[in-house]
């Protein structure tokens, strides 16, 4: 217990739960010499499982999310002799083609019909929509499959025929935003938002007491809610915000930190 309050310290109080959920990953791995598989994670949960994993001596971490650049990545967890391979994943590539001409779809239509039928995010991985061919590629738990196609059968007016292809033809996912450095007076929710899109700080804090702002993909209202490495902070209307890496104090006290930006 004491192991994991020291542990816990070391991120925020809102990821306790997920960091407890991480621990007993890692000791299932460490005591039972197993290999362990983690369900679909975001960038800050494989950044904390990463952080756990390399505490320990004699295990690796290996994660997969299909598509090059994947946001969303399922993680296995093992002793460093073993050998992992793609089917350890359990992952399945499925594709939806629709008329173009006729109707279109968004990634938001997409996200919304498979929350719709009560599925956990942490379920599915990252989805890619090229709405000029009309394709729209989904990777997902292969435990998850037969559920999708009984439950999804029609999007808006498109009426769906998922199908397992190759994960050779995976879309090429664009690589988002551009890298920015940036002297910030603290780390400070509102100060970052305000700095990040050249915003004033009262605006910046309106944004986050009006619910349009989510650390870790989870609405926060409180503006000294305070950013740690690989958290991802999404602004309605405006963009997301990743803090990439820290490189001390400039000669005013400013903090020195690069960030993944993209505008939207």
């Amino acid at each position: 217990m004491n192991d994991q309050k020291a542990i816990a310290q070391h991120f925020h109080e809102s990821e306790s739960d997920f960091v407890k959920q991480a621990l007993d990953w890692v000791d299932q791995a460490e005591m039972d010499y197993r290999l362990v598989l983690t369900k679909f994670l975001n960038p800050r949960q494989r950044y904390i499982v990463h952080t756990l994993v390399n505490q320990r001596s004699g295990l690796k971490m290996v994660e997969d999310g299909i598509f090059d650049q994947a946001e969303s990545k399922r993680v296995v967890i093992a002793p460093d002799f073993y050998e992992i391979e793609e089917s350890d994943f359990q992952l399945v590539l499925l594709e939806l083609v629709f008329p173009v001409k006729f109707v279109s779809l968004r990634h938001k239509d997409i996200l919304g019909a498979l929350v719709h039928t009560g599925l956990e995010r942490s379920g599915f991985g990252d989805i890619v929509v090229k709405a000029s061919q009309g394709q729209v590629q989904l990777a997902v738990d292969q435990l998850l499959v037969d559920f999708i196609r009984q439950e999804i059968d029609r999007i808006g007016k498109v009426k769906t025929n998922w199908r397992e292809i190759s994960f050779n033809h995976a879309f090429q996912k664009e690589e988002d935003g551009e890298e920015q450095f940036l002297l910030v007076n603290s780390l400070r929710l509102d100060v970052v938002v305000a700095a990040a899109f050249n915003l004033p700080r009262a605006k910046a804090q309106d944004l986050v007491a009006n619910g349009s702002v989510q650390v870790n993909w989870a609405v926060i209202d409180r503006v000294d809610r305070q950013i740690s490495l690989k958290d991802v902070i999404s602004v309605r209307k405006y963009g997301r915000i990743c803090l990439e890496s820290l490189s001390g104090q400039s000669k005013k006290d400013k903090i020195k930190a690069v960030f993944n930006i993209i505008h939207r």
